[in-house]
């Protein structure tokens, strides 16, 4: 963040900017508490309400202030009165003789209208809304919200939300009572203990619930849209067993109320651990098939253990964000390391280790102590420090020390030596090499995690088949016969088979898929499917199976190399696959039609309405993923409609950076064409004047 140094108070007293992006004043003020009421517009995107702080003044001072973003109006009261009160663009500063000790309610009145930190989505593409969900971290929740950016201000916050009656509102804390107010409905939550502005949580859209208990009679709330409803077992999967793994894990009970999940669309991240009240990207929502390529277990353990480690004890400044997701990182990893074994979590840690020493290898390694760290650092190397610090003290003084860290600073601000205090006082340990290896380093101590590594039995076996990476085929044949000895190892196995595509097709590797194949492994014909670089008539059996395989992945995979290899079945291929499917992940399905479009014996009329349903994953209501997929098909076939051209210029103004620079990398590349750029230049001439100014100032057509 920019360090900016303003005048604040008649003393002209200079402070510097944090990095939360606003001036501190902790030492001045205290704000206590917020109530906040919020009333959301189901005809506008403006959000409105009143939020009342009550304050302690710790020292004398003229004035105070509220971070405020986008007001479109606000009053100011001060104890019931009006007061006088300046807005910068940036804070509302509130003029008053605030003396030392004494307390005090302010009340903003306000209306903001914002297209960062709360997005409002329209999930059906029919031009309205139908979702809200907020993101504070990074954003600043005073984008939207009066509130205190300096995540070193923790209130407790109790949150009124008013909206359309036929949408669900969710916030932090404990829903205490929803009222009918004409076509609206009042939603009221309750918190009992403090938290960082950035916590703040709103989602409002057409949600159903299914509550959930845990060891220690916990409610867990999962959030679903209706027509999902048979998605929930597969998408919350391990939720509770998580949970209950990571109270005793970490000893200290689960410090909220209820702990809330809510899958919003077009999220900016993977997910959001806002306090009790977690939000995940609706990508995540699979079904029992879809688990198997790609589910919410990691993110679902990552969030959960924030509530603890950013939420509960939260950083001071950015230099200290490894407490935060460092231990997010490894207590989710621990969560894994109950549910799939010792083998799967060290696998994670090699696999990590081999990301952190290739970001060294680059030159772009920073020490875990600095605020400019990658995610990387700050995730995966803090994860490591971690494990390494427990290895260093032995498990029983590790969880001592943890436990007596979120107990002493519990509802406070902590900084890297806070910890480390804790843990020498527990386990007498000088920790002065520990820190210089592993938090002030920049780079990856890669000796030091390799002899961590080497403790596990599994590691010694995938170092050696490893190793085999180099060796002829004639080499490692004894090898993989081992690897392949019941009962099998599937991680053993998917290195295998990553290494037999790196030698030439003979019988003993056809053997040897075949072999692997048999073991039934869904992940281990997975890896076979998406390791296949072109058609074997020698593995078309195998391939056939692997249509009824439970991954739409594998089912893709196998689908292309059959059609690829046999030109005079495609039609009866395609025909088989579709009655055989019952259902189809989106991929799969633009696959699908893809295929169907380049095979004969599809009348045109039948082509025209696989081109109709391939060129329909462009649209709004399909996500971010998706539609980046479905360009590239209809690129490669020379078939963009004017409609995914509008698609295009809409993903080009999306609200997610990533997507929007890819489909501007794309509309860039397309616009260079004669053909393409009569077709956009007649696309852009029909839409609204205000869109059409926006897309030629962002291109400068």
């Amino acid at each position: 963040m920019k360090t900016t140094i303003i005048w604040l108070f008649a003393s002209l007293l200079s402070v510097i900017v944090t990095a939360q992006d606003s001036p501190s004043q902790t030492e001045f003020v205290d704000f206590k508490t917020a109530t906040a009421d919020i009333y959301v517009n189901a005809n506008s995107e403006i959000i409105s309400g009143t939020i009342d702080f009550q304050v302690d003044i710790l020292k004398d001072i003229p004035s105070l202030f509220i971070d405020a973003k986008n007001l479109t109006r606000y009053d100011v009261k001060l104890d019931g009165k009006p007061v006088p009160a300046d807005y910068n663009e940036k804070q509302i500063v509130v003029e008053s003789r605030f003396r030392e000790s004494g307390t005090h309610t302010i009340t903003v009145e306000f209306s903001t209208e914002t297209n960062k930190a709360l997005y409002h989505i329209d999930r059906d593409n029919d031009g309205k809304w139908d979702q809200i969900w907020t993101q504070g971290q990074g954003k600043y929740t005073s984008n939207w919200l009066p509130s205190i950016d300096d995540m070193n201000e923790k209130m407790i916050w109790d949150i009124g939300v008013t909206a359309p009656s036929q949408y669900r509102a969710i916030s932090n804390g404990v829903l205490k009572e929803t009222t009918e107010i004409d076509t609206n409905k009042k939603w009221q939550f309750d918190m009992d203990y403090p938290m960082s502005s950035y916590l703040v949580a709103l989602v409002v859209g057409d949600y159903d619930v299914q509550i959930k208990k845990t060891a220690t009679q916990k409610p867990i709330e999962l959030y679903y849209y209706p027509e999902d409803a048979q998605k929930v077992a597969s998408t919350y999967k391990y939720t509770v067993q998580m949970f209950d793994f990571l109270e005793r894990e970490i000893g200290i009970e689960y410090p909220w109320e209820v702990y809330k999940q809510i899958p919003v669309k077009d999220f900016l991240y993977s997910g959001m651990e806002n306090t009790t009240a977690t939000i995940f990207n609706d990508e995540f929502v699979v079904d029992e098939i879809a688990f198997n390529d790609g589910n919410y277990v990691t993110v679902n353990a990552h969030e959960l253990a924030h509530q603890w480690f950013g939420d509960l004890v939260t950083e001071t400044e950015g230099k200290h964000h490894w407490l935060q997701e460092g231990f997010a990182t490894y207590y989710s990893m621990l969560a894994e390391r109950d549910i799939y074994g010792d083998d799967h979590y060290y696998m994670t840690l090699f696999e990590n280790a081999e990301s952190l020493l290739a970001q060294t290898k680059s030159g772009k390694g920073t020490a875990l102590l600095d605020a400019s760290a990658s995610s990387l650092t700050f995730y995966q190397h803090g994860a490591w420090a971690l494990h390494a610090l427990r290895a260093q003290i032995g498990d029983a003084d590790f969880k001592l020390s943890v436990r007596e860290y979120l107990k002493k600073y519990a509802g406070r601000n902590v900084t890297t030596d806070d910890f480390l205090n804790v843990v020498t006082e527990i386990s007498g340990e000088d920790l002065t090499g520990f820190k210089n290896r592993w938090l002030t380093n920049t780079q990856f101590p890669s000796a030091e995690a390799l002899v961590l590594l080497r403790k596990s039995n599994f590691m010694e076996q995938y170092f050696q088949l490893s190793a085999r990476s180099i060796s002829t085929f004639d080499e490692a044949f004894n090898s993989y016969k081992e690897t392949l000895r019941a009962p099998i190892n599937e991680l053993l196995v998917e290195e295998m088979i990553k290494q037999l595509s790196l030698h030439k097709k003979n019988d003993r590797i056809i053997e040897l898929y075949k072999e692997a194949a048999a073991t039934g492994n869904l992940k281990v014909r997975q890896a076979i499917a998406l390791s296949l670089q072109e058609y074997d008539p020698a593995l078309d059996k195998i391939l056939r199976t692997m249509l009824n395989d439970e991954s739409y992945l594998t089912r893709e995979s196998a689908l292309f190399l059959l059609w690829q290899g046999n030109p005079m079945e495609r039609h009866a291929i395609l025909q088989e696959t579709r009655e055989l499917w019952t259902s189809m992940s989106p991929s799969l399905e633009m696959a699908w039609n893809a295929l169907a479009l380049n095979s004969a014996d599809y009348k045109n009329n039948e082509k025209y309405k696989f081109l109709q349903r391939l060129s329909g994953f462009t649209s709004p209501v399909y996500s971010p993923q998706t539609r980046t997929a479905a360009f590239d098909y209809l690129i490669n076939l020379d078939a963009m409609s004017a409609q995914n051209y509008r698609d295009l210029m809409d993903a080009c103004v999306h609200h997610s950076w990533r997507f929007y620079k890819n489909s501007r990398d794309i509309f860039e590349a397309l616009y260079k064409k004669n053909e393409s750029r009569v077709v956009i230049d007649r696309v852009i001439a029909t839409m609204p004047v205000e869109e059409q100014k926006r897309i030629r100032d962002l291109f400068k057509v």
